[in-house]
């Protein structure tokens, strides 16, 4: 059984659960999310630049420099990592800022070289890297977009709107976006390389 972290960004995009499951890690101003939200982490880790409140007593403390290589979603990653865990959930880690959504997918290739299951979760939106693997997706209202993360990959969908079998998509043309669950499950298949997913609910 796969061990959660739910890791809390900064992004002003806020959504999250009543009750985050598994190990619960703030990343900066995610600390300000969680607190608004009445969500008291077991660990909070950054420079703290942004955020607006103090962690409250009890609550680990993991301080970095202001001046680093690494983003705070990442320092709160390795943490979740440092602690076993081997799916991690990372809220609030869309809209605003275009590069820091970039920079927190990214962090999604990171965890898969890492062997952990990495996931962003927004308020409408589900996005996750598919490597030479499948997935069922069950129906529901709403698109599922596959672009090659990579230059390109080779990808099958059944029980889609719109089939495709080994097709090859790359990162110059946007061919997969926009595609609907039309029967109860649908299959996307990556045979080779790795596709970025977006599964967005709603109109």
């Amino acid at each position: 059984m796969a061990k959660i972290c739910s890791v809390i960004c900064g992004s002003p995009e806020v959504f999250l659960p009543e009750k985050p499951e598994g190990l619960i890690i703030c990343a900066d101003r995610g600390l300000d999310h969680a607190l608004a939200a009445g969500i008291t982490p077991d660990i909070a880790v950054g420079d703290f630049d942004s955020a607006g409140r103090v962690p409250p007593e009890g609550v680990r403390v993991l301080r970095a420099e202001p001046e680093k290589d690494d983003t705070d979603t990442i320092l709160a990653c390795e943490a979740a990592i440092a602690e076993d865990c081997d799916e991690i959930r990372l809220y609030c880690a869309l809209g605003g800022r275009t590069d820091h959504t970039l920079a927190n997918i990214q962090t999604l290739e990171l965890l898969r070289r890492r062997g952990v299951n990495g996931v962003i979760i927004g308020r409408e939106e589900r996005v996750y890297l598919l490597h030479e693997r499948e997935i069922a997706i069950p129906k529901f209202r709403g698109y599922v977009s596959v672009f090659s993360y990579g230059e390109t990959c080779i990808v099958s969908e059944f029980g889609m709107k719109y089939e495709i079998v080994r097709y090859r998509l790359d990162n110059g043309y946007p061919l997969g976006v926009s595609n609907e669950v039309a029967e109860d499950i649908g299959r996307i298949i990556v045979h080779g390389g790795t596709a970025l997913i977006v599964e967005h609910r709603g109109n």
